[in-house]
């Protein structure tokens, strides 16, 4: 009921809204990261003059709040430091694509806006109850979207330290362990980190796990219709829209909408998309 709550007020919120959507928003704030980061080196204080500051954002400098963000880029410039910034540069456009084309723009864009705002909370409350800058916010809403991409494509293949083929799935697992180890080191910093990852936690995991349900389902259905004895002639899948089949239309695509009847990707229920 609360999945299917959800979906009804994402569709409506992308009817009134999803012409707003901005097409590779990962990819802008990629770049955002990669050019504060160069920044950092040639303007002293700059990591200072981005960061979060309740009494200087009371105070009136009021760009704070976006560019806290920004802040955990900067830091001092090498070669090697310039390399690995910009393949990170590239890993992340990899999966702004990815996310994109497994959500859609505007759901993706409500993901980064999601984390953004919730690291945004996370910093007010550290600030007004603990006294203490958020630790590296733009580093955990780049874990968030890494954790999501690795989820939804736990077999990708990406070069760890650019020459060795490692799984995706792998990292995102060992990347998360650390962090669960570290939490407690972190202190009031904790509650700012699991803030910063509540887009993942309640959003992107239980996304994913209905998805996998559904996947599920229908291998055990395709299992059952091939130990039946049903004649092959007899289609599998039937659009309970149009009627179309796997026969009558072997190029089509079929999925399991919630509902349990089949559906062409055509006919397939707004709502059920991820």
């Amino acid at each position: 009921m609360m999945k299917a709550a959800f979906e009804r007020l994402l569709n409506s919120l992308e009817r009134r809204f999803g012409s707003w959507a901005v097409s590779g928003l990962i990819r802008y704030m990629a770049v955002a990261f990669f050019g504060v980061y160069l920044l950092g080196s040639v303007i002293p204080n700059l990591g200072s003059t981005l960061n979060f500051d309740w009494e200087r954002i009371l105070a009136g400098e009021i760009w704070r709040p976006f560019t806290f963000i920004l802040a955990s880029q900067v830091g001092s410039m090498n070669p090697i430091g310039i390399l690995f910034a910009f393949f990170g540069m590239m890993i992340m456009f990899m999966f702004s694509d990815g996310l994109e084309e497994q959500w859609g723009v505007f759901r993706t864009n409500l993901y980064v806006l999601w984390g953004w705002f919730s690291a945004l909370l996370g910093a007010v409350l550290m600030q007004l109850f603990g006294g203490q800058t958020p630790p590296m916010p733009g580093i955990y809403l780049g874990m968030s979207i890494f954790f999501a991409f690795s989820t939804y494509n736990p077999r990708c293949t990406i070069m760890l330290f650019l020459v060795i083929p490692v799984h995706i799935w792998i990292l995102a697992v060992i990347t998360g362990a650390l962090l669960i180890v570290s939490l407690p080191a972190h202190g009031v910093g904790a509650l700012f980190i699991l803030f910063s990852l509540s887009n993942y936690l309640l959003v992107a995991v239980p996304m994913r796990i209905g998805q996998s349900k559904q996947q599920r389902s229908g291998i055990r259905r395709r299992k059952q219709f091939a130990t039946s004895g049903i004649p092959e002639t007899q289609a599998f899948n039937t659009c309970a829209v149009c009627g179309a089949t796997e026969h009558s239309h072997p190029d089509t695509d079929f999925r399991v909408g919630e509902d349990g009847n089949d559906y062409c990707l055509e006919h397939l229920p707004k709502k059920d998309t991820p």
